[in-house]
């Protein structure tokens, strides 16, 4: 897998080499030989830990280099969804209804039931009223259920591949979001608090942070988001 995206790089090196030069010849040629590498790279269905993460990193890293591309992002963002449905959030042939938890079963809360062993029970995330994310490395979205794309009011699959700062806001990412995301990605558990203006109505936010792993493997940062009115008292008139 390392090689293959060794082999990218290097000709997408090449390519704006040659865009550079105005050689249009060998651009259009270059641009042939990628999309056969890309398609190699995630058409793969890997089962050891260091090509999952290198697929990943990859998709990051394609997303963040040509993030000046509209077409581009759209284009890397969907690369990256193919990861996210096929390593996290895979097809479950009978998964069980939510309700009381019977004999043997799991008697965790629904969250810890949804997000095991590094695997998204999309069905499941996707019933909570709780808005659930997973932010990578890079800070951009691998993944957000129903609710919270209906509070943000973006379909799910215009979500991935963004930037989490979009959404927080460039301050409040900058002094409060990135030192938190960053303590996770190094394995602690963390949370923020703020307040902010959703649908014309002052809520209090608080989005719990947890390490995402699979098979050891750092993934991203799990975000819980769950809103309250805000109760703080306003000054007398």
């Amino acid at each position: 897998m390392q090689a293959l995206i060794d082999l990218f790089w290097s000709k997408y090196g090449e390519l704006q080499q040659a865009i550079d030069r105005e050689d249009e010849a060998l651009t259009a040629s270059l641009d042939r030989e990628l999309d056969p590498l890309l398609l190699a790279i995630f058409g793969s269905a890997e089962s050891d830990a260091g090509s999952i993460q290198a697929q990943f990193r990859f998709a990051l890293d394609l997303l963040n280099e040509e993030a000046d591309d509209r077409s581009c992002v759209r284009r890397n963002a969907h690369l990256l969804q193919t990861l996210v449905e096929r390593y996290l959030a895979p097809q479950t042939t009978c998964a069980e209804a939510p309700g009381a938890p019977g004999e043997g079963q799991d008697q965790s809360s629904p969250i810890d039931q949804a997000v095991s062993s590094g695997i998204l029970d999309d069905s499941l995330l996707n019933q909570l009223s709780d808005r659930i994310l997973v932010v990578a490395p890079g800070y951009r979205i691998l993944y957000s259920n129903e609710t919270n794309a209906q509070r943000l009011n973006i379909p799910r699959e215009e979500l991935v591949g963004r930037h989490i700062g979009e959404f927080v806001g460039l301050h409040r990412f900058r002094n409060e979001f990135k030192p938190n995301l960053d303590r996770c990605f190094e394995g602690e558990s963390t949370s923020v608090t703020y307040a902010d203006q959703v649908g014309g109505e002052t809520l209090v936010l608080r989005c719990r942070m947890s390490p995402f792993q699979r098979s050891s493997t750092m993934i991203g940062v799990l975000l819980v988001i769950q809103e309250t009115a805000d109760r703080r008292k306003r000054p007398a008139a």
